[in-house]
């Protein structure tokens, strides 16, 4: 019986969320009765690297041409393309979609194809780094915002390169749909005037599990959790100053959980905080020793990122621990997971901290409270792949 054939398409094997749902993605689909999967990413044709490999990878085009001739998929599902496999996949799956007549979509991870920093960054000659509003996509303001740390030279270059690989290849013109994480990803394509269909498609929770209740603390004081990476663009050194300027309000501990380039800054900055046992760093742990450490001793998580994020899992993972979310009121974490009923949001002034403190106080003294991650089920993630990829229908007509 022929099967109806689908080509799952990303830049790295392993490496961080993206990689997971890129994994994930394959899984379910290989489950679906009638279903043959291939994956195609760097491991295919080349040994792993790390970062860029070229900004028009032959290389990879020519191993992809050869998978799409031998494999000839009816579906092709592209999660991220730009860091190592470069535009020139693209122009292998435009080409070959003409021939074969298959339907692409994309899974729109990170900013990359609305503004020239994958995280939508911008940064100052100061080397201090910022946010681009939406509102700004496509606008002098994106053009003559800095988009990378390394210097006025490589930023031009950035955007030259940005602006002529989509003159090239058209995202837009090559995919039936762009699959959005978030509401955020979604308003962000519309705000660059990207033509096109999208679909909101949550990522699924990648963490192995069972739900566990609420926590519940009638403590005066709350011990908060980090957990990520210790970088400029998490937030963590400002929201560390923030909660020093209310003298750590209803803060019992602040606990990091992670480590990175910023964490010998902030260790140097903040010292007699961290003498005194305010602020402590644990470091990294594996996932089930973390998990098992945030649910003993964590009250709630913070995610102070300053910049906008996409699809933060860590709201859907501290929900399935049982523990509310002090996010900082921009970007994506504004609106993503809002559904779940474990999110505080603050703004970064001194009051609004304070208060946010006290509603997360309160939030945690309150028993009859539940938390829905449906939407964010590895289930719920694979019935909807199917739906939006119209899976059944492209079965029904290879059956035929």
């Amino acid at each position: 019986m022929q099967r109806c054939r689908i080509l799952v398409i990303n830049d790295f094997a392993e490496k961080g969320g993206a990689e997971e749902v890129y994994r994930q993605s394959a899984e379910f689909l290989r489950a679906v009765e009638g279903v043959e999967v291939a994956c195609f990413d760097q491991t295919t044709f080349c040994k792993p690297v790390e970062g860029r490999v070229s900004w028009w990878n032959f290389a990879a085009a020519r191993a992809l041409a050869k998978v799409i001739v031998d494999f000839k998929p009816h579906r092709v599902l592209v999660h991220n393309y730009h860091s190592v496999l470069s535009a020139s996949v693209l122009a292998v799956i435009a080409r070959y979609k003409r021939e074969l007549g298959y339907t692409a979509y994309m899974t729109c991870h990170d900013f990359h194809l609305v503004y020239y920093n994958p995280n939508l960054l911008s940064y100052t000659k100061q080397g201090d780094v910022g946010t681009l509003p939406l509102d700004a996509l496509r606008t002098p303001r994106a053009l003559w915002s800095r988009s990378s740390p390394k210097g006025l030279a490589h930023d031009v270059l950035k955007k030259v390169h940005w602006h002529a690989m989509r003159a090239l290849v058209k995202p837009e013109r090559i995919f039936d749909a762009f699959l959005c994480p978030s509401l955020f990803m979604q308003e962000a394509l519309v705000k660059s005037r990207l033509i096109g269909d999208f679909d909101l498609l949550f990522n699924p929770a990648s963490v192995n599990l069972t739900s566990l209740p609420p926590k519940v603390c009638t403590n005066e004081l709350i011990n908060l959790a980090f957990v990520g990476r210790v970088a400029a663009e998490k937030g963590l050194a400002q929201f560390i100053e923030l909660a020093q300027s209310i003298d750590f309000a209803q803060i019992n501990r602040l606990t990091i959980y992670g480590d990175g380039p910023a964490r010998v800054m902030i260790e140097e900055r903040f010292a007699p905080l961290i003498e005194s046992g305010k602020v402590v760093f644990f470091g990294r742990l594996p996932q089930a020793k973390l998990f098992e450490e945030l649910h003993r001793t964590a009250d709630a998580v913070v995610l102070p990122s300053v910049w906008p994020e996409n699809a933060p899992l860590a709201i859907i993972e501290a929900a399935l621990l049982g523990l509310p979310v002090l996010v900082n009121d921009i970007g994506s974490l504004s609106t993503f997971g809002d559904q779940v009923g474990n999110k505080i949001k603050f703004h970064s002034d001194p009051q609004a901290l304070r208060e946010a403190l006290g509603e997360l106080a309160l939030h945690l003294s309150t028993p009859a409270r539940a938390y829905d991650v449906r939407e964010f089920s590895p289930d719920h993630y694979g019935r909807r792949l199917v739906e939006i990829m119209r899976i059944d229908e492209q079965r029904a007509m290879v059956m035929h």
